[in-house]
């Protein structure tokens, strides 16, 4: 896909079966001996996909030595039992610990205070006796995992990096396996003086997919982040406060009425949001092709990915946009490719449409992107539309299976879109 620059330590041979491959950083080369690593071949490539965190584990671990850092116990533990799957068997769970960790004891005093590093290891040992220990990932082992897992758009792939990252700084842990529960709760309390409980429960949220993916891929462990994001919900008193503003009847009525906007060249995206409700990527990012006579088309980009499967979607124009719109028909490509930004992450080219626009919209229309959206769900619910159709022409996901049944009235969309004043 043209957004999807990162590796994905998949070759396919000549012969249709697919390879693991990583390229060995330049500048290790000579140590380690070759300039790329070739793994184990597979004929599927979904088999292919489940093994690459254990190959980037094992050469994460070769690029380690390579720069001369010291193994961890627990990687030491892993290494030799591969090597040699007898030795645990031959000097036990309590032996290995000791061999990999000679100074380290079992108990911190006199009092026989059991020694919390010690247990972990051993904890460990006992996973890797038992075969259930099958990588040791890395914070990019982690991620590269769930992202050939979950195939996610940019913005997703962008969010999980930022709390991963976050959660491992705030830990200073070296491995995302070496966290506890206790690490995970002091941090949702961290988050939670820093930032909305919203914006927290959202960040613990990515953490607690990483952490599925996690165990699934490494093996045993406990979901340090089960349950978290949960406890986070909407407290009683911020909903009594939003209930309290939708009583207030909010209108999101511009400052300056939309027959007198003037002063950019994106008018048509300001009116467009204003007469469809779109969010302000759909419309940025729109195409010639994306417009026709009477309504225009969301669709599923390569450039521009959507919140949800249901933003893919038809909306009628209004009566007020079909004039406007007619010139950018004949556009080839995207209609406005100056509200694209782009920035890199792992890789990963993440795309953002219209977000160079915000002020300028505020500017103009005394409004934010987000609140046409408001004002158009307003309007719509004011003249007593249907609410599945409102979700419906808006993009968002069904509140239930039923709401997913039927067919879609056009004419009723059409009589929606042209109350809209």
């Amino acid at each position: 896909m043209a957004f999807r620059r990162a590796p994905s330590y998949i070759a396919q041979l000549p012969s249709g079966s697919y390879q693991l491959q990583r390229g060995v950083p330049r500048g290790l080369r000579q140590a380690i001996g070759k300039a790329i690593w070739k793994g184990a071949s597979y004929q599927s490539i979904h088999v292919a996909k489940a093994n690459v965190p254990a190959f980037l584990a094992k050469t994460d671990l070769e690029i380690r030595r390579a720069k001369g850092e010291q193994l961890m116990p627990e990687e030491w533990m892993f290494e030799a039992v591969q090597k040699e799957p007898s030795l645990i068997k031959e000097v036990g769970t309590f032996g290995l610990v000791e061999a990999v960790a000679p100074r380290l004891d079992a108990y911190l005093d006199n009092q026989k205070t059991p020694n919390p590093e010690f247990e972990r290891l051993y904890a460990t040992a006992q996973v890797i006796g038992k075969g259930d220990l099958q990588t040791l990932l890395t914070t990019d082992g982690l991620l590269e995992a769930r992202r050939l897992d979950r195939e996610p758009a940019p913005r997703t792939f962008e969010g999980w990096v930022k709390a991963l990252q976050a959660f491992m700084e705030f830990t200073k842990h070296p491995r995302p396996a070496r966290a506890t529960r206790a690490d995970a709760v002091a941090y949702k309390n961290h988050l939670i003086k820093r930032m909305s409980r919203n914006s927290a429960k959202t960040h613990l949220a990515y953490c607690a997919g990483l952490w599925t993916t996690l165990i699934e891929k490494q093996g045993g462990g406990e979901h340090i982040f089960k349950g978290l994001p949960g406890t986070l919900d909407e407290t009683t008193k911020t909903k009594a406060s939003r209930a309290a503003q939708a009583k207030r009847n909010q209108s999101f009525e511009p400052s300056t009425p939309v027959d007198q906007w003037n002063g950019t060249i994106y008018l048509p995206v300001l009116k467009l949001l204003y007469f469809t409700g779109c969010r302000l990527s759909e419309v940025s990012a729109l195409r010639g092709e994306d417009i026709h006579e009477d309504y225009i088309v969301v669709e599923w980009q390569e450039e521009r990915s959507h919140k949800t499967a249901n933003s893919v979607r038809d909306i009628p124009l209004h009566r007020s946009l079909i004039k406007l719109l007619e010139p950018l028909r004949k556009a080839e490509g995207h209609i406005w490719p100056s509200l694209k930004t782009t920035s890199k992450i792992r890789g990963i080219e993440v795309i953002r449409w219209g977000g160079n626009l915000s002020k300028t919209c505020k500017n103009i229309t005394g409004l934010r992107p987000k609140d046409f959206r408001d004002r158009f769900a307003t309007q719509l619910r004011e003249h007593d539309f249907n609410q599945v159709n409102i979700e419906s022409v808006m993009g968002h996901s069904a509140l239930d299976t039923n709401s997913t049944y039927g067919g879609r009235n056009w004419d009723k969309y059409v009589q929606m879109i042209n109350s809209v004043v």
